[in-house]
């Protein structure tokens, strides 16, 4: 992590609510100079309450800030461990609605490794919400921050029925969503999207393509596309936990009675 990219963080810390981020700046130092060291817990929330004069809710802000730089680590019962003494390089995908999907494509991406139809077995099937024997595009590749010199966000696998799989727009790098081609090839448009997010160990050769350790934390997040009850592209990504994070915004309502 350069001078730079420091002044950045502390520009970017320095931006929200003091007293949380009083607390985060100086732990944040604390870990820098060795204070606390990888692999050592912080003070628990009931103590670093006590010693700030901060609110629970307030600590844990705090927390939250060095947890999404990529220093430290939290895990119940045991505590917050640091992991980390400089900040880590974080992918932070935001999603409110499907057009963010879009947004997120557009600032990354996706080098394609492997291009083929395949016909689905039983393990395919249930993934792609078909019969065994049906026949689907599958896409491979890896997908990037918007620059391929950088560490890699992801391994990811596109799934398209084969009556929706011819896509001018196919292309060794893709920056656009794969279920967009889709909506303007053929006139249709998704009208459901379910996701399911998943957490993972990272081996072998995916390890090895992510550039992580192998057995390395991951979330694999898979994406079916519906054009009313009927499945025509799946998705699934698998990301490192070390780079990667996914932020989603509920908005509650108010009903009557």
């Amino acid at each position: 992590m350069t001078a730079i990219q420091d002044d950045a963080v502390e520009a970017a810390l320095a931006t929200t609510q003091p007293r949380h981020i009083d607390l985060a700046r100086t732990l944040m130092q604390d870990i820098r100079e060795g204070k606390l060291r990888v692999g050592d817990l912080l003070p628990t929330e009931a103590e670093l309450c006590e010693t700030w004069s901060l609110s629970r809710y307030a600590v844990r802000q705090a927390v939250l800030k060095l947890c999404n730089l990529g220093m430290i680590s939290r895990q119940a019962g045991v505590g917050t461990r640091v992991i980390a003494d400089r900040p880590q390089t974080r992918y932070v995908q935001s999603m409110d609605t499907l057009s963010d999907l879009v947004r997120y494509a557009q600032g990354t991406t996706l080098q394609v490794s492997a291009r083929r139809t395949i016909q689905t077995d039983d393990a395919h099937a249930a993934l792609l919400r078909c019969a065994p024997g049906a026949k689907w595009l599958h896409i491979a590749g890896v997908r990037h921050g918007g620059d391929s010199a950088t560490e890699p966000i992801a391994l990811v696998d596109i799934y398209v029925d084969k009556a929706f799989s011819q896509l001018p727009g196919l292309a060794r790098t893709l920056d656009t969503p794969v279920y967009t081609m889709v909506e303007e090839q053929y006139g249709v448009r998704m009208t459901r999207v379910e996701q399911e997010v998943q957490g993972v160990l990272v081996d072998g050769e995916q390890a090895r393509a992510l550039q992580v350790k192998s057995g390395s934390a991951g979330l694999r997040i898979i994406r079916t596309y519906f054009v009313r009850d009927k499945a025509i592209v799946v998705t699934t990504g698998i990301h490192p936990a070390s780079r990667f994070s996914y932020s989603m915004t509920f908005q509650l309502t108010q009903t009557a009675g």
